[in-house]
């Protein structure tokens, strides 16, 4: 991840996928943040966001932060 970058999560405190998101990008030491607020961009929990100095990009959700995570790392 460049300077200043982290990932912003859109959880639900029941959630199983996003403590399992959560779990993945502290096993990479990858810098986060979260947040109960509702996603309009993404109908399921977790929803998450790549967060930098050039704005957000969503990346998706679990599954897709762990194809992100197999194929390049975090």
């Amino acid at each position: 991840m460049a300077e200043g970058e982290y990932y912003l999560l859109h959880v639900r405190d029941d959630c199983p996928w996003c403590l399992r998101a959560k779990a993945l990008l502290e096993y990479y030491n990858a810098p986060y943040k979260t947040t109960l607020e509702h996603c309009e961009e993404w109908a399921t929990v977790p929803a998450i966001y790549r967060v930098g100095p050039s704005g957000r990009e969503l990346i998706g959700g679990y599954d897709q932060l762990c194809s992100i995570s197999f194929d390049k790392g975090l």
